[in-house]
């Protein structure tokens, strides 16, 4: 088993660098859209992280690492993600799909006190292409907008029980990757395209404060707080900014501008969490959280002032509201395999970091998961499945309404590591 848990780490690494994780147009601003922080058992519970989210505390948190009070098993996790996205304006409509290793974990106990555990995920991402027609007067323009790449995420926690339900944790991100953009603008009639295009590679250290209490109430009931706090920081970035033109004739190409920087700073927010849950041992659980971040406070060099993309944006503070819970029928049941199943529901809205014309962007959704059983009953390993079904932004105002439905699977394999053996 250890030797499989392995060989799949090392080549799921190579599948997440490689990957295209988004094909959201809303993923052009800032560092992209956001990815991080989510697995699959908390994606079916509404997106809730700073709490519990596994009834048996067999399944590590890495997003608050003080929420693994009850680890006591070596747990590894291997995580993928799908989406359709259809988007709307008012003038046209398109969908596409994309698919993506999520997640990569392996989680222990150290001591009777201390969990540690080190992962590998997705952080953020672009992956659009945007074709706009417009006129004005008697001149038409075109603009060809592209994205891709991402910034990824290699992290490691650890947490510790301070006694009487009280827990403390710190997690470290280093963060790192690539995003491309390009512009293309050509008039009708003209001999000549200008091309903005811009590629920035980012790298730093990104910090995550964690604590949780669980109160006993009664004999099986519980009460869980968690709050988080992310350090806002400055990741290193080297900028290459370049604007051209094209000659249809003759295939002339000019340089017009060209900016470098290196090891510049991008500095990008803090973010303040606070969740609670009241749940039954073993049976069910009921949760909300909310989550505030200050992207009011991001600034990047050179942002691509002269592109449409960025010059008609303002990056604010935002907010996302969680609800969500879980409940097994009885997980020790001997004659129903689906008793032993844990059935997972939420709801969740968020305010996006940024204006576009001065209108602000705001999604909803509705989620859906289901925990399988797998492999021994008394080691908590499941297959751990969950849906989203969305909305974002609105098709008004040369915006774009985007509709999508998510899928995610996730493999939590539980085994006891570093254990001495015991000869008679």
């Amino acid at each position: 088993m250890k030797w499989i848990i392995c060989s799949l780490s090392l080549l799921s690494v190579v599948t997440i660098k490689a990957q295209t994780v988004t094909v959201s147009p809303y993923s052009a601003y800032g560092l992209g859209e956001q990815l991080f922080d989510n697995n699959t058992e908390q994606a079916g519970m509404g997106g809730i992280s700073t709490v519990p989210t596994n009834p048996f505390g067999q399944s590590a948190n890495f997003s608050n690492p003080a929420a693994n009070q009850t680890l006591r098993m070596t747990t590894f996790n291997a995580s993928g993600s799908g989406r359709n996205n259809s988007f709307k304006s008012a003038t046209d409509s398109d969908n596409s799909s994309s698919f993506n290793v999520s997640n990569i974990s392996l989680a222990f106990p150290v001591g009777e006190k201390g969990s540690f555990g080190v992962g590998f995920q997705p952080f953020s991402g672009l992956g659009y292409e945007i074709l706009s027609n417009s006129t004005k007067g008697d001149l038409k323009q075109t603009v060809n907008m592209k994205g891709d790449g991402g910034i990824n995420s290699l992290h490691a926690f650890y947490g510790r029980n301070l006694g009487k339900g009280f827990s403390l944790g710190l997690r470290v991100n280093y963060l790192f990757g690539e995003l491309k953009r390009n512009e293309v603008l050509a008039l009708d009639g003209a001999s000549l395209a200008v091309d903005y295009s811009d590629k920035s590679n980012y790298r730093g250290a990104q910090f995550t404060l964690g604590s949780m209490y669980t109160k006993k109430v009664g004999k099986s009931n519980n009460l869980n707080l968690g709050a988080t706090y992310t350090l806002g920081t400055n990741l290193r970035t080297d900028v290459t900014d370049l604007t051209t033109t094209y000659a249809f004739v003759g295939a002339k190409v000019d340089t017009i501008n060209i900016q470098r920087i290196d090891n510049g700073k991008t500095k990008i927010p803090q973010t303040f969490a606070l969740g609670a849950s009241y749940s039954k041992d073993n049976t069910w659980s009921l949760a909300i959280e909310a989550k505030y971040n200050t992207w009011s406070d991001f600034k990047k060099p050179i942002e691509g002032e002269n592109t449409s993309m960025t010059s008609n944006v303002d990056y604010k503070n935002n907010v996302r509201l969680g609800v969500g819970g879980y409940w097994v029928p009885d997980f020790n049941s001997y004659k129903s395999y689906f008793n032993r199943v844990t059935y997972r529901a939420g709801a969740y809205y968020q305010s996006a970091q940024y204006s576009i014309y001065g209108t602000d962007i705001t999604s909803f959704g509705a989620t859906l998961g289901f925990g399988f059983p797998v492999g021994k009953q008394n080691d908590a390993s499941t297959m751990n499945v969950s849906f989203e079904y969305g909305q974002k932004g609105k098709a008004t105002s040369n915006l774009i309404k985007e509709n999508y439905f998510g899928v995610k699977l996730g493999f939590d394999i539980n085994d006891i590591w570093f254990r001495k053996r015991v000869i008679d």
